[in-house]
């Protein structure tokens, strides 16, 4: 019966486990997916940056710079704003690896203490088996003095 407890404990633990390692990859596949997009501004505004210089040697109107220049800082703006969310994109990655690491310990606890159990319980019927062959042993030994 303690048996059955602990093996269904046991798949209680490893479910989640599972889902623990589930969450865990999906944190990982959005860290992934910021980073990406970190990667795509930082691209956007040097593409910018070089327009910007091409068009400045060519001669553009102080208009067209300032235009130039607000549209840049808007792009910063958003490389910060981005730069926070790989940021906190990487402590949730942290904190749901943690979660998921601690929860692999219990269920390997669970799983050994079944081990143990199992251990015990054989250990227990070896020793039932060689009593019962010992008072076979003995009881056929007796028999046999009897009869001669």
């Amino acid at each position: 019966m303690a048996t059955n407890k602990l093996d269904l404990l046991l798949k209680i633990e490893n479910d989640k486990e599972e889902a623990l390692r589930i969450n865990y990859l999906q944190a990982q596949q959005n860290l992934q997916g910021n980073q990406q997009k970190l990667q795509g501004l930082n691209n956007f505004r040097l593409e910018y940056t070089q327009q910007l210089h091409v068009k400045g040697k060519s001669g553009l109107s102080s208009a067209g710079f300032s235009q130039y220049h607000t549209f840049i800082a808007k792009i910063e703006e958003a490389i910060r704003q981005q730069a926070n969310t790989v940021s906190t994109a990487k402590q949730v990655v942290s904190q749901r690896q943690g979660l998921w690491l601690k929860q692999q310990i219990k269920a390997k606890a669970v799983a050994k203490l079944i081990e143990k159990q199992q251990l015990k319980a054989n250990v227990n019927a070896q020793k039932n088996e060689q009593k019962m062959l010992d008072e076979f042993s003995a009881n056929q030994f007796y028999q046999t003095r009897r009869v001669l």
